[in-house]
């Protein structure tokens, strides 16, 4: 037993039905599969529901990254730390009935088609809302996007190997798994994947809707990585005469988009003279940064010492385990320098 959760899957027939108690939604769903009905029961955490209805700043600007709605940045909806347990409890209860992949795929697959669709303009208020999994558990609907991003984590949990498929106004997902009898299949990295429709019940594993038969679809595997943002760059000296070392401070505002905690971190910094391509090093520094959870936003205040001359320049380098390396070259700003 976790935080979050509490799951019990009972073989009897309930109706689908999400109820709040004190500090907990249960959530009931029935659903068929293969001709089999299945029910579960699941308590989830107001706390967590909370969370991810309304700490969505790094979410929506993870998304829209570019002002396009694409699927690279869609992994932070699907392999967000905070429900990880959750989700894997619920794979592992699909995995005990299960006894090959296919049947598995075929559990999770059905289970999300039996989610009722719902726009996100009727069901939020909102042009383009993507749920978390745990909220369209809660709320018992979602579109496309939610659907895919539920089915996604639960395959994820299942080690069950899948991409994403993005066309035009829909998203979807194809899996690659041993069992399916599908004719139609996308070849990507020399392994099969076949298609999944989430939007409702009755699409098999392997059989696209006549709408996007012969329609171009972007691939995108998962090999999601937290996203570091860094929001702001200060830089401070003390007063000092040009021919002694000062007293200096780099501020830096990092944020988190997620997924995942970023580990390994470190903040590389360079003041030098000249171009890159032929610099004059005044002074070299590395920190280590603690670890930084996903979604969090945190200030890091880096003293150390160097000469400042007035025509120097800020080189910074942030490195980790898992994020894309980020470099900065700075003119430093005078009206930020004490003195030089």
């Amino acid at each position: 037993m976790h935080k979050y959760v509490h799951l019990l899957v009972l073989l009897l027939l309930t109706v689908s039905a999400s109820a709040q108690t004190d500090n907990w939604f249960t959530v009931r769903h029935s659903w068929d599969c293969n001709g089999k009905n299945y029910s579960i029961e699941l308590e989830i955490s107001e706390e967590l529901y909370d969370y991810y209805q309304n700490e969505r700043e790094h979410l929506a600007y993870h998304y829209k990254i570019e002002d396009a709605e694409t699927p690279v940045n869609f992994y932070s909806f699907i392999l967000s730390d905070y429900d990880r347990p959750f989700i894997r409890e619920l794979a592992d209860r699909f995995s005990e009935r299960a006894f090959t992949d296919f049947d598995k795929v075929n559990l999770a697959m059905t289970i999300v088609q039996s989610f009722p669709y719902a726009y996100d303009n009727d069901s939020k208020g909102e042009e383009e809302y993507v749920r978390y999994p745990i909220e369209t558990l809660v709320d018992g609907s979602g579109d496309c996007e939610d659907k895919v991003a539920l089915l996604a984590a639960i395959l994820h949990e299942m080690d069950i190997d899948f991409i994403l498929l993005s066309l035009p106004e829909h998203l979807a997902l194809a899996v690659h798994c041993d069992g399916v009898k599908a004719e139609r299949y996308i070849q990507f990295r020399n392994r099969k994947y076949y298609y999944i429709e989430t939007t409702m019940e009755g699409w098999q594993i392997g059989q696209v809707p006549p709408d996007y038969a012969f329609t171009e679809v972007e691939v995108y595997p998962c090999e999601a990585t937290p996203t570091l943002l860094i929001k702001e760059m200060q830089f401070e000296s003390e007063a000092t005469p040009v021919y002694e070392k000062a007293d200096c401070t780099f501020r830096v505002e990092l944020h988190n988009l997620g997924p995942g905690r970023a580990t390994g971190l470190q903040l590389h910094i360079w003041i030098y003279e000249g171009t890159l391509n032929n610099a004059r090093v005044i002074t070299e520094e590395l920190f280590d940064l603690d670890d930084l959870p996903e979604g969090i936003r945190r200030t890091e205040t880096l003293p150390f010492r160097s000469f400042i001359k007035e025509n120097a320049k800020l080189y910074i380098e942030l490195t980790g385990d898992d994020i894309e390396t980020q470099h900065f070259e700075l003119s430093l700003n005078y009206s930020k320098v004490k003195a030089y």
